[in-house]
């Protein structure tokens, strides 16, 4: 009998699937449904066991593990579409949540106010009050709470309730009474509690993740809900096991009740698996870039781990979420091109979404998309696209262009030049601020890209970032869904100290183990075996009177100075550290892993580089740095075989996606079946 590992990846356009057997893959794909979003899952799941060859109930009965990475979550935030959700909170602190930091967003837009999750009248304040060090000096008055309840469902309607008290990471017990008595009284109250999502230091950004928690909570609990239900009725006999933001996976049951961390669950699956390939690789400095139809998702993977953010934005709100450090801007497939007051061209960060989808598509959408463009530019065939199960009207693609360049005395051609390049322009900015931000050189760095896109932005962002080598994965087009067949179980559990270096050993290690024996009790509760778990360790640290922490590995305590001064200067240079300044130790974390089968990725042997037995004709197509077209060589990609090289300019037609090797780049195909892309070496 065979055993399956199955991945999804419910896209804004694509809901993408793979399989694997641990030795073989497939692959399956099918235009997302935002309307009925299982719709168009199921019919990605009916793809890829054709692909298989078997009925689908006989794929998902051989299933032993299902991965999802999902946009549920970031959905329902983007549309405001959550629960009517309340906030209790330490007395007198009301205002807190409304008046946030105070920071500047931006020099742009100031007047432009965030989403209100939580109106004033929604927040209610209890008595009680614990101190910095967990002693309770004002007792909780159970009434208050109780009277706070019966208004807010009474009155506002509250639908899912969110409790950030005041220094609860260090004491818990006021919150989880708090929450029992809400269950108590309003049994089916969805209750989020900041002690439980994130006991760590500083409650503006604790309550930030608490409410936004509680406002996704129902809308995610029936979507997962539904889906296990239709899958069980489909003969799946494992749960789903969702991708979250920290790169590894959550059983339902934990992901109904902190939806919150499956807020970058699609983007953060893919970054899972470049994690993977560049382990097998050897390659320990990567750029993952992932060109969807609504998005570009960007991240680093530094030192062979894919790089984290302690305090994550989430729809521009920080957080005190710990994640994989992914940057999001609109720019993908679906991204439409429009002209802004000044009668400049811009575009994004709308998207066309699935439906109607791009004017090309031919399901009477008018607005251009960003796929116009590359259709008009030749960069993708009408002919060819998704290996010909969809014909796209390039005359539709054409006639929107012309529409949108007309007022800016443009043709249909200029306008998707400049849609191209202004694209490509966000994305190389979206991906050099992250390495500024973390202090990195990109000529360190290769770029695996991948999504249904990416492959005709690869080359040309390099040479734009000075970076020498594009690496196209072999599974480019689905590859957020192999990392969501192929993630690990990860928890993570944090707990702040406040302790100043050098700390007590024994006290630190009472600290881990604590935190460990928590992790284990939970793995083991849903089944996974403690032999299975591995446990790695970390800490927060800063200067003396600094805001924000840096985060070092912990292995000797006694070195532990040394190793944030080296961490620090790599980020912001060594002019920035100052000798006699005191290091103080804020968190302790302890991360759990248990690890995965993954797909055998056992190199072939490369053979002659002779491609022409690939080699499908020449059509003429735009380049980037040119004006006009010119003769570009076009390769079946099914058909490139391990040893495989060719010379740019070319295009390499996979079934679906397209890869651009430009004029002066030299490209062959790796052990692994990646198109690796040497730029400036043609």
């Amino acid at each position: 009998m065979a055993a399956y590992s199955v991945g999804i990846d419910v896209g804004g356009t694509f809901t993408d699937c793979f399989v694997t057997d641990g030795a073989r893959g497939w692959r399956g794909k099918a235009p997302t449904t935002p309307r009925e979003p299982l719709r168009g899952l199921f019919a990605a799941l009916e793809d890829a066991a054709a692909a298989i060859g078997v009925p689908l109930a006989r794929a998902l009965g051989d299933t032993v593990h299902f991965g999802l990475g999902t946009t549920v979550v970031t959905n329902c935030l983007a549309q405001l579409a959550g629960a009517a959700t309340g906030l209790l909170v330490t007395e007198g602190f009301g205002d807190l949540w409304p008046m946030a930091r105070g920071h500047r967003l931006g020099v742009n837009g100031m007047s432009r106010p965030l989403p209100t999750l939580v109106p004033r009248r929604r927040i209610a304040e209890v008595r009680e009050r614990v101190d910095r060090d967990g002693t309770v000096l004002v007792p909780l008055d159970e009434a208050s709470v109780a009277g706070a309840l019966d208004r807010l469902i009474g009155e506002e309607g509250v639908e899912s309730l969110a409790v950030c008290l005041l220094w609860s990471f260090r004491n818990p017990a006021h919150e989880r009474r708090v929450a029992a008595i809400a269950c108590r009284r309003y049994p089916d109250l969805p209750v989020s509690c900041s002690a439980d999502l994130a006991p760590v230091m500083r409650e503006y950004e604790r309550m930030t993740a608490t409410v936004l928690s509680a406002y996704t909570t129902k809308s995610c609990a029936a979507f997962l809900h539904e889906l296990g239900a239709r899958l069980a009725a489909a003969g799946l006999r494992v749960p789903v096991a969702v991708v979250q933001s920290n790169g590894g996976t959550l059983p339902p049951a934990a992901a109904r009740t902190r939806p919150i961390l499956l807020a970058q669950s699609g983007p953060v699956a893919g970054v899972a698996a470049a994690e993977a390939l560049a382990g097998a690789l050897g390659v320990a400095e990567v750029i993952t870039g992932d060109v969807g139809g609504t998005s570009f998702d960007v991240a680093v993977i530094h030192a062979g781990a894919a790089e984290r953010r302690l305090r994550a934005e989430i729809s521009g709100l920080a957080t005190a979420l710990a994640t994989v450090a992914v940057g999001s801007i609109g720019a993908g497939g679906g991204s439409v091109g429009w002209s802004d007051a000044r009668g400049l061209l811009r575009v994004g960060p709308r998207s066309v979404g699935a439906d109607p989808g791009p004017a090309c598509y031919g399901r009477g959408g008018t607005e251009p998309a960003l796929t116009d463009a590359l259709v008009v530019l030749g960069l993708i065939d009408p002919s060819n696209f998704l290996g010909g199960r969809l014909a796209l009207d390039g005359e539709g693609a054409v006639a929107a262009l012309a529409r949108l360049g007309s007022p800016l005395g443009l043709d249909a051609a200029a306008t998707a030049r400049g849609m191209y390049r202004l694209a490509l322009e966000e994305m190389r900015l979206a991906v050099q601020g992250l390495l500024v931000e973390r202090g990195l050189d990109p000529r360190r760095f290769a770029f695996l890209c991948y999504g249904g896109c990416g492959a005709l932005f690869g080359a040309p962002m390099a040479r734009a970032l000075a970076i020498g080598r594009v690496i196209v994965p072999a599974l480019a087009a689905v590859f957020s869904a192999l990392g969501a067949a192929t993630a690990d179980v990860r928890r993570e559990a944090a707990r702040t100290v406040f302790r100043a270096l050098p700390a007590d050993p024994t006290e630190l290690e009472t600290c881990f183990a604590a935190l460990a024996a928590e992790l284990g009790a939970a793995l083991t509760a849903e089944g996974l075996p403690s032999e299975r778990v591995t446990f790695s360790r970390e800490v927060d640290l800063r200067f003396r009177k600094q805001t924000f922490e840096v985060t070092v590995p912990f292995g000797d305590a006694g070195r532990l100075a040394d190793a944030f001064r080296a961490r620090y200067a790599e980020l912001y240079g060594t002019g920035a550290l100052v000798a006699a300044v005191p290091i103080d130790l804020v968190n302790c974390r302890v991360i759990a892993t248990v690890r995965l089968p993954r797909p055998a990725l056992a190199p072939s042997p490369l053979g002659e580089p002779d491609a022409s037995a690939a080699r499908r004709g020449v059509r003429t197509a735009w380049l980037p740095g040119s004006e006009d077209g010119r003769p570009v060589a076009v390769y079946d990609g099914e058909r490139l075989r391990p040893g495989m090289a060719l010379a740019g300019p070319a295009l390499v037609e996979r079934r679906d996606t397209t890869i651009l090797v430009p004029a002066g780049d030299g490209a062959q195909v790796d052990a692994w079946g990646s198109l690796v892309i040497e730029v400036g070496r043609g």
